[in-house]
């Protein structure tokens, strides 16, 4: 007998009517359930959807990718007794711990491995995206801040203040610093934006202070770490007074190995990291299109990596775009702004697997647990 399968075995049952536990042959690693009300699978996935602005109805959903579990719509509501809140904007997986941001709410809560709340972070100015690294979590916010927050408790420890009338949108480390994209210059309620900033800033984590500003495409939002380079996708920009679009969205590498030099790389909207060496890439301007940037080549491949999509995807407002990074299967989640979002799912080779509803409204984000 496996000693190992047989502990394990034991554990499960053990777990079994108390406080769950997750079991999973294939992970040496426990997942704390701890208060869960409900039995989950060893693997999952959650999916954020951030609702419609002011009507905090935010939440989370629940889905088992290996189709051994029910779908849970809100499994926040389920496992607090609450709901999320407003506005969930961006949602982190750091270390079998899920950090969720929900801006109109102005906070960011650590969850258990079930989704169950462990504790919370308020917030002043109205938080953004996340990054974790080396037991901090990074989050930037409205009114020009960065804070540096214990990834355990969340009490913050640090905070990079720049102006307080700049919009700080995505965030990311990337070979010990930290780029935060400079994205708008806001009115003092932060609900009027009077300009676009082309600027992102680099940060020492350790001090807090700005090292560099790298100028780059106008707007930029979000970014991500690859291979130590960051990507950066820059947004539509549109004239204030006509609300004529004025500049495109645009894919851009920094390079910190060459003092950060920027290149621009093509129009994109989306981008998903494989584990296979490529970026996924949607751009949305008028008919969506799908792509592929191979990191190590450079070499973007016009092709769609799309076998036999659904016809509705072709026009329909995508959300969330996530890679599965252990099976390599592709999420795109869809909006119409006032109804319940859908996913559709690819395995890896590009061919339609399913599609199922998103929980709620505008879904923006998909982490994997196990």
């Amino acid at each position: 007998m496996n000693v190992k399968s047989f502990l394990i075995g034991m554990l499960c049952l053990l777990a079994t009517g108390v406080s769950f536990v997750s079991c999973n042959d294939d992970n040496d690693d426990f997942l704390d359930d701890t208060g869960s009300k409900v039995s989950l699978p060893g693997r999952r996935a959650y999916i954020l959807y951030e609702g419609s602005y002011g009507q905090g109805n935010s939440g989370l959903a629940f889905y088992a990718p290996d189709g051994n579990a029910d779908f849970i719509g809100d499994i926040y509501t389920v496992q607090n007794g609450k709901g999320l809140g407003d506005t969930g904007s961006a949602m982190i997986e750091h270390d079998d711990n899920i950090y969720v941001v929900v801006s109109g709410s102005s906070y960011v809560a650590r969850l258990n491995a079930a989704g169950v709340e462990q504790c919370r972070h308020e917030f002043e100015y109205m938080p953004r995206y996340i990054d974790a690294e080396d037991g901090y979590v990074y989050v930037t916010q409205y009114g020009g801040r960065v804070s540096k927050l214990d990834a355990v408790t969340l009490d913050e420890v640090g905070v990079y203040q720049g102006q307080s009338d700049h919009a700080y949108e995505g965030i990311v480390e990337c070979n010990g610093l930290l780029y935060v994209a400079d994205s708008q210059t806001r009115d003092e309620s932060a609900t009027v934006v009077l300009g676009y900033n082309s600027e992102v800033l680099v940060i020492d984590p350790n001090s807090m202070q700005l090292k560099q500003t790298v100028s780059v495409t106008v707007n930029p939002e979000r970014l991500w770490e690859c291979d130590g380079k960051v990507y950066l996708i820059s947004r539509d920009v549109y004239d204030l007074t006509s609300y004529q679009k004025i500049s495109r969205n645009e894919l851009q590498i920094i390079d910190p190995s060459k003092g950060n030099q920027v290149t621009e790389i093509k129009e994109a909207t989306k981008l998903a990291k494989g584990d296979n060496g490529l970026l996924y890439l949607i751009d949305t301007d008028t008919e969506n299109s799908f792509f592929t940037y191979n990191i190590s080549t450079g070499k973007i491949t016009d092709h769609t990596f799309l076998n036999n999509n659904p016809e509705e995807l072709s026009s329909a407002t995508i959300y969330l775009f996530e890679v599965d990074d252990e099976t390599g299967d592709i999420y795109i989640g869809t909006s119409d702004y006032v109804s319940e979002g859908t996913v559709y799912r690819f395995d890896a080779s590009g061919t339609f697997k399913e599609k199922f509803d998103a929980g709620g409204i505008n879904p923006n984000s998909m982490i994997f647990v196990d």
